[in-house]
């Protein structure tokens, strides 16, 4: 187990960035649009919708479950939740994103907001054909589903929702995770030509909201099946961390090793993976803190010597990714086809990089939502 010196530290290190954080969000919170929608790109606010379509509506979810686990008064942020839930509802049939929905249904149901009917009703989403619709979306995606409904769940005691939340931990454990390799693939046999091309090259959002998913399940349920891969599947992705705790972008579900490590992103060192290892931890899978605690360590101490984490600006900034000047998209793209190819010489020596100028809504959030589990925060909506 962890010890009272591994507690500190963490408790130190969330410690310094509650106020960024907490600053990012008021900032972030649009007052027209009561949703989460504005970010930081290239060192400037901008509007979420310019560059990423269905950002809005993912950082909107997250915001509003990290802001709920953290225990903040919805006040300080500037936030009325229950504008902004209709708000994130509305949002979600106007931008028409079924893959996002798992982050509606987790927020709505902390928020104790609508019943899960009236909620897909609202979103224009229908679940009761749920084999197929988990088959056409991603592995995170699936996964944010099955996080959302057990979440649900914990709330409704509802059978039919357990049925739901069973279907997509199924479909995770029985289709996409790879007991050779102990990776997740990134998509199954339905998904859109895009994410179909690249089946079996996932990234680290594909593993790690697995790894908490099925915690979450094994925490619901006592399903062993559901610990045991996530144990697994976490013990894989640590024995492959990085020298500096770097967790990498890309991995080959089918014959292993990371294809294409770079970018490394801050908010899966300070909050993703922290929060999917401490879930694991909750529901009686192996204790991974040196893993946490080198993962955290990365944002001051990483290949370019400089620090993530700007108390100027406020914020932490996104990734280290490859600097390769001039010809970068060319560069780029070659790198994204060697990856797919599974072609390790991509990552054989350290490459040139560059700090990404740019952090998005949900990354303050997610560094909220481990600090709190860090600090033994009580949340009785939350399953961790």
């Amino acid at each position: 187990m962890s010890t009272n010196v591994d507690t500190q530290n963490a408790v130190q290190f969330y410690n310094q960035l509650d106020d960024i954080c907490t600053t990012g969000l008021r900032q972030a919170l649009n007052p027209q649009t009561h949703v989460y929608d504005r970010q930081i790109l290239d060192n400037q606010w901008v509007h979420t919708y310019d560059a990423y379509p269905t950002e809005d509506l993912t950082s909107t979810a997250i915001c509003l479950i990290g802001i709920h686990r953290a225990g903040l008064a919805p006040s300080s942020v500037d936030l009325d939740p229950q504008q902004t839930l209709q708000a994130m509802t509305a949002l979600a049939r106007r931008r028409n994103y079924p893959g996002g929905f798992g982050l509606v249904v987790w927020a709505n149901a902390v928020w104790d907001g609508l019943p899960l009917d009236e909620l897909q009703a609202e979103c224009g989403v229908d679940l009761s054909h749920i084999a197929r619709h988990v088959k056409a979306i991603t592995t995170m995606e699936t996964a944010w589903l099955a996080s959302g409904l057990a979440h649900e769940y914990r709330r409704s005691g509802d059978e039919r929702t357990l049925a739901l939340l069973d279907a997509c931990i199924d479909e995770l454990i029985g289709q996409r995770y790879q007991p050779a390799t102990r990776i997740m693939a990134h998509a199954g046999e339905a998904a859109e030509f895009g994410h179909g091309m690249r089946r079996w090259i996932a990234n680290f959002a594909d593993q790690i909201y697995s790894v908490q998913a099925f915690a979450f399940h094994a925490l619901l349920t006592g399903s062993e099946r559901s610990r045991k891969t996530a144990d697994d599947l976490a013990g894989q992705m640590v024995a492959m961390q990085g020298e500096l705790g770097q967790w990498w972008w890309h991995y080959d579900a089918r014959r292993g090793g990371s294809p294409q490590p770079y970018s490394v992103y801050s908010v899966h060192q300070h909050g993703m993976a922290p929060m999917a290892l401490y879930a694991l931890r909750a529901a009686g899978g192996a204790d991974h803190e040196k893993a946490i605690a080198a993962s955290r360590r990365w944002l001051v101490d990483n290949e370019l010597g400089v620090s993530m984490i700007d108390p100027d600006k406020p914020t932490i900034w996104r990734s280290l990714d490859y600097d390769d000047g001039r010809v970068h998209e060319v560069v780029r793209k070659t790198r994204s086809l060697l990856g797919l190819a599974g072609d390790l010489s991509a990552s054989a020596s350290r490459p040139a990089l560059k700090l990404n100028y740019e952090t998005r809504p949900y990354e303050w959030a997610w560094c909220l939502y481990a600090g709190a589990i860090a600090r033994e925060v009580a949340a009785p909506a939350h399953l961790v």
